[in-house]
């Protein structure tokens, strides 16, 4: 789960690298410093030592200057040798980018560590419906133009994660200070805890069912439209038909059937227009300015928050 404000190119590589990201609960390394390796080494030392190493032993049990010679000169070639290919093989090494980018926008995505089983199952539904607006088809043919999906449903989503983050937090302390002996009694400091907890846990739930409820309205309305399409490729079919009673408009009932026709297109027509006005009224239900009262109840949310 990524801040929307994070840059699309960093957004893009930490998804690509989920093993890099750090949960938010967790201190970030320290930056790894840039190092250098070289390896065609580790290859090439063994098989050239040991030749200079054979060389040395004969010259040694000989007693011949001229291996001796040729072994340490051997030896000088070698070490150039070596010299030339770690030159030739060598590479610096930096900090990998998406480990880079993890501890520079941390705190600006979530894990699943981040939560605890109640807030993922809340995240997951919010989710579900944020993916069901953006890919209805109402909203691709910009019937439902009062709400930028691609910009407020994202920031309410990112909104909703990190309180439940928070919240998750909140609920592991209170579980830590129900194990805590005193010799006095706080039973009433964890109830007012407990209280918090649920007012806090009730309002993010009216937040993800109101987003559930946006994206209902906008399946249904993209069900009236494809219906109301489907009425009038039919009426377009029925033009030939028309201009046949057209011819015989003096007879009353041979009209009958078109009027039928029309009729049932208008009721359509203000059916659709009453589901994208209940959809319209929905999304504004979702701006973060009505919600507010709400939220109050609960607890702030952490760095990072996006309201």
């Amino acid at each position: 789960m990524f801040d929307p404000t994070l840059p699309p190119a960093d957004r893009d590589l930490l998804a690509a690298h989920p093993e890099a990201l750090i949960p938010a609960g967790r201190t970030p390394p320290p930056p790894l410093r840039p190092r250098w390796e070289f390896p065609d080494l580790p290859d090439r030392i063994p098989a050239r030592l040991t030749v200079v190493a054979a060389l040395f032993l004969v010259a040694l049990m000989t007693r011949s200057g001229a291996l001796i010679l040729i072994t340490g000169l051997g030896l000088v070639l070698v070490a150039i040798n070596l010299a030339i290919a770690g030159l030739l093989s060598a590479r610096r090494v930096a900090e990998p980018p998406a480990r880079a980018a993890a501890r520079a926008h941390h705190g600006r995505y979530l894990t699943s560590d981040d939560l605890d089983r109640p807030a993922r199952a809340l995240l997951t539904r919010a989710q579900a419906a944020v993916d069901a607006a953006t890919s209805a088809p109402q909203a691709a043919t910009g019937h439902a133009d009062t709400i930028d999906n691609t910009v407020v449903l994202p920031e309410q989503l990112w909104d909703i994660a990190t309180r439940l983050r928070h919240i998750t937090d909140l609920r592991a302390r209170a579980r830590v200070a129900e194990n805590i002996r005193l010799d006095i009694d706080v039973s009433g400091l964890l109830a007012e805890r407990h209280a918090a907890l649920r007012a806090a846990d009730t309002a993010v739930t009216g937040r993800v069912q109101a987003l559930e409820r946006y994206a209902a309205h906008l399946t249904a309305a993209a069900e009236h439209h494809r219906r109301l399409q489907e009425l009038q490729r039919l009426l377009d079919e029925q033009q030939d038909y028309r201009d046949l009673l057209a011819q015989n408009a003096a007879d009353p009932h041979a009209v009958r059937p078109v009027e039928e026709l029309t009729d049932r297109a208008r009721a359509a027509e203000e059916n659709l227009r009453r589901c994208l006005e209940e959809a319209a009224h929905a999304a504004r239900m979702l701006d973060p300015g009505d919600a507010a009262p709400d939220e109050e109840e609960g607890p702030d949310p952490p760095r990072g928050t996006t309201a």
